[in-house]
């Protein structure tokens, strides 16, 4: 069974997994609950590692999937925030300078559950505190976006002006530079699109990436 083992920020804010079979896609557009795998929009910390955090992306923890996610935000809201009430809760959860509709935010978690004293989260009924997370999550977004499968250059070649006109991809060969260019702007390649002086296009590992290597770095041995 394919399942996702790695994570890590891409480029335009997207996140590249890595599979268990070594595969790479990129997750783009949506919200960043859902590129994230991660409903409860958890940062990066003790509770997010104990289920199976695979990556960081934005500050915010990248889970495998939708239930690992989901599972640490029911798990924060019981172990990190139980002794509180939801106003106690929501300040540290949703800060006001990263939530401008916090009241609002606040209000809707007081009529969804019902709980509108200061009655700690450990004491909701399983009702109550179903209505929490669900409403959480309602208030965090999820919004799918796309996914493509990102392919790893792994030689390349330079043409007569000392230029890299060639890149060999796996499981597809040897492609010209205008191509893979246009797999760079389908996402497909872990690439930036540059121009040069001249005003031609060319591509740039990103950086820090630990799926494609520097192309200058991957040339052909003559």
């Amino acid at each position: 069974m394919i399942s996702y083992i790695k994570a890590e920020q891409g480029l335009q804010h997207s996140v590249i997994y890595t599979t268990n079979d070594g595969r790479y896609f990129r997750y783009s557009k949506g919200k960043r609950t859902w590129r994230n795998n991660n409903p409860g929009n958890l940062v990066s910390g003790d509770i997010s590692k104990k289920h199976n955090q695979i990556g960081v992306a934005g500050g915010f923890a990248v889970f495998p999937n939708y239930d690992t996610g989901h599972s640490a935000l029911l798990d924060c809201l019981k172990s990190t925030f139980g002794d509180k009430s939801i106003d106690q809760m929501i300040k540290s959860f949703a800060p006001l300078e990263e939530n401008p509709n916090l009241l609002v935010y606040k209000k809707d978690l007081h009529k969804q559950t019902g709980v509108v004293d200061s009655t700690k989260i450990k004491n909701f009924t399983p009702q109550q505190f179903e209505n929490l997370w669900k409403t959480i999550e309602k208030w965090e977004g999820w919004k799918e976006g796309i996914i493509v499968e990102v392919y790893k250059v792994s030689c390349t070649r330079k043409n007569k002006k000392n230029t890299i006109a060639k890149y060999c991809i796996d499981t597809i060969g040897w492609i010209e530079n205008n191509e893979c260019i246009s797999l760079a702007k389908q996402g497909k390649i872990d690439a930036a699109i540059c121009k040069s002086h001249s005003g031609n296009s060319y591509l740039r590992a990103r950086a820090h990436s630990s799926l494609q290597k520097n192309f200058g770095h991957l040339l052909e041995k003559a």
